[in-house]
């Protein structure tokens, strides 16, 4: 998809990790529901063990494309061309690392090395057709030794590793989405879009209902070229009311 000047509400996608209690379940009826609440691309993560063949005849049942893939950093390394042939099966344009381990990210050295290790696997994976990002969490904001996480996987990591930045974790790792995004312009293509509740104990909530200025990041987005705004919520109240209060709020900032 060729990025845009400003968003679109075909750029709008769930994160399926959101309703992954419900596909757990049953999977057919919920990839509905969520075309039924008006997606049509989903991220991929947290559904039931279902072959690539299978899954993929599901979203097209729904009328669902996966526009990204979910996959751990030690499944990467054990079986990158497993990874790529799934999602070649399920015609998924790009994957994308969402954690980085606990034991790797104590030093300096520690977070190079795994960013050599992801960079290397976006060699390869390109080779194939797909691409590579990483998503943050809060910890990458923290101080490291003289320096951050996210600091170094700047540094680190190589234009072709593309960057999905969730502005929830952002803000709660203290940072401006919106001043975060502006400085990412050009390597930022996704976007995890969740709100932060208000009050002392902030929790994740459907984007429209916290305190983050969404209009002024989907401003920042536009202007940054970024591709893809992916609803999402870890924990969710009422998953498939949440996520239909979101693709209408989403959908009302979208031109």
């Amino acid at each position: 998809m060729a990025y845009r000047p400003r968003m679109h509400a075909d750029q709008i996608a769930l994160q399926l990790y959101t309703v992954r209690r419900l596909a757990a379940e049953d999977l057919p009826d919920t990839l509905a529901a969520v075309a039924a609440a008006g997606y049509r691309s989903v991220e991929l993560a947290g559904l039931p063990a279902t072959s690539a063949q299978e899954l993929a005849r599901l979203l097209d049942d729904a009328g669902l494309s996966a526009i990204a893939s979910h996959e751990s950093i030690d499944g990467l390394r054990r079986d990158w061309e497993g990874v790529a042939d799934r999602l070649s099966t399920l015609g998924c344009p790009r994957a994308i690392v969402p954690w980085l381990p606990e034991e790797e990210r104590q030093t300096v050295d520690g977070v190079r090395r795994f960013a050599g290790d992801v960079a290397l696997i976006a060699e390869r994976l390109s080779g194939h057709g797909i691409g590579l990002g990483y998503h943050n969490h809060a910890f990458e904001f923290a101080p490291l030794e003289t320096t951050s996480v996210w600091a170094v996987l700047l540094d680190e990591l190589p234009p072709v590793v593309e960057l999905e930045l969730d502005v929830y974790w952002a803000a709660i790792g203290g940072r401006d989405p919106v001043a975060e995004i502006g400085s990412l312009a050009g390597r930022v293509r996704l976007l995890h879009m969740k709100d932060r509740s208000p009050g002392s104990e902030p929790h994740d909530a459907p984007p429209g209902e916290g305190d983050l200025a969404f209009p002024a990041i989907v401003d920042a987005a536009r202007a940054a070229a970024v591709e893809w705004y992916i609803v999402e919520q870890d924990e969710p109240q009422d998953a498939l009311a949440d996520i239909a209060r979101a693709r209408r709020y989403l959908g009302s900032l979208a031109v």
